[in-house]
């Protein structure tokens, strides 16, 4: 501010001078700027150098306005990258969050159905326990034969049984399956003192059982 004085002072100064010189002649004109007395040559080259300081101190202002505006543009560009940035995370968020979500339900509907078939699977072996433990029984039940032939694996299955006659006993055969000779041949029953009581025996599939009399076989091991 000082600067832009000095330099109205002096340009103020010349117009006096120029006044005063026309008056008196330009051989002897002066002036007095700022309590220093001038001619007209001296004072035409303090304006000259005034005229270039006063153009450095606007070439100056023009840089430092422009660094000034770049600097206003690139932080009207930062505030808009953050803004744009903040929008991006709200997204991402987002579609993380929906995803995570998506995620959760079905595995929560794949450990519903994991549940079911383990429930399912449960129930089923109960049934087949039941099942298995209900045929282990029946094949377990003595059988009840009456007089006559019978085929082992058709009319009751190959194994080791216990034949106890129902009556006052009778001869009992068991003839192999392949050869047809007998495999047993005894008499049922102590009636009379003539029979061997019960009898243990071994019988394949295509045996053939016959009996004389009721009997009746039961399962051993």
């Amino acid at each position: 501010m000082k600067k832009y004085l000095k330099i109205a002072g002096i340009i103020l100064g010349a117009f006096v001078l120029i006044f005063i010189g026309a008056g008196i002649g330009s051989s002897g004109a002066e002036t007095t700027v700022h309590d220093k007395k001038m001619d007209i040559m001296a004072l035409d080259k303090e304006i000259s150098k005034l005229k270039k300081d006063v153009s450095s101190l606007k070439k100056d202002r023009d840089e430092s306005q422009t660094i000034i505006d770049k600097k206003d543009s690139a932080q009207k560009e930062l505030t808009n990258s953050e803004a744009k940035l903040k929008d991006i995370k709200g997204t991402l968020d987002k579609e993380l969050a929906d995803g995570r979500k998506d995620i959760d339900a079905k595995l929560a509907e794949a450990k519903k159905g994991l549940s079911d078939a383990e429930a399912q699977l449960k129930d089923t072996k109960a049934k087949l326990a039941s099942a298995t433990g209900q045929l282990q029984k029946a094949e377990g039940a003595p059988k009840k034969l009456g007089s006559g032939q019978y085929v082992v694996g058709k009319d009751i299955p190959a194994g080791r049984y216990v034949a106890h006659a129902l009556g006052r006993g009778s001869n009992f055969f068991v003839y192999d399956g392949d050869s047809g000779s007998a495999k047993v041949n005894t008499i049922l029953g102590s009636a009379g003192g003539i029979g061997t009581g019960d009898y243990t025996f071994f019988c394949n599939e295509g045996d053939i059982i016959e009996t004389h009399e009721s009997v009746q076989l039961t399962p051993v091991k």
